[in-house]
């Protein structure tokens, strides 16, 4: 049975490929930071505004912008590793793109607060402790 972090977690990914962003908001904590791989504002995306603001950057840039979500788990910590690939067409080239990527979210008040964006999944996985490294014993 999922967690509570890893229904929000998951719920995020579906509420940015249906462009539902209140849906997103409502996972939110007011005092959210989100990091996007694919955001063109070059910046953190911060409280509730700011999780707007992400959606409209989204609008602006792409046509087309669907998360497929490999894997939602909860470490020992209370943190939530989502795995996914970002898939994209941009508004003007229309040129594809498809990004495998993680994020670790941290909640505060069983809201999604912050979240550390990997550009290598596995490096996420292994940072919860999820995964060992092939070094370790």
């Amino acid at each position: 049975m999922p967690t509570d972090g890893e229904i929000a977690a998951r719920g995020f990914a579906d509420a940015v490929t249906r462009g539902d962003c209140e849906a997103a908001v409502a996972l939110c904590h007011p005092a959210v930071e989100l990091d996007s791989v694919l955001g063109i504002s070059g910046r953190a995306y911060v409280g509730h505004d700011g999780i707007r603001q992400y959606f409209k950057d989204v609008a602006s840039a792409w046509t087309e912008w669907t998360v497929e979500v490999e894997l939602v788990t909860e470490g020992h910590d209370g943190r939530v590793a989502i795995v996914m690939t970002m898939h994209a067409r941009g508004k003007g080239s229309g040129v594809t793109l498809a990004e495998r990527t993680a994020h670790i979210w941290t909640l505060r008040d069983g809201m999604l607060w912050h979240n550390a964006l990997y550009r290598e999944p596995e490096q996420a996985l292994r940072d919860l402790g999820l995964i060992r490294s092939q070094c370790e014993p």
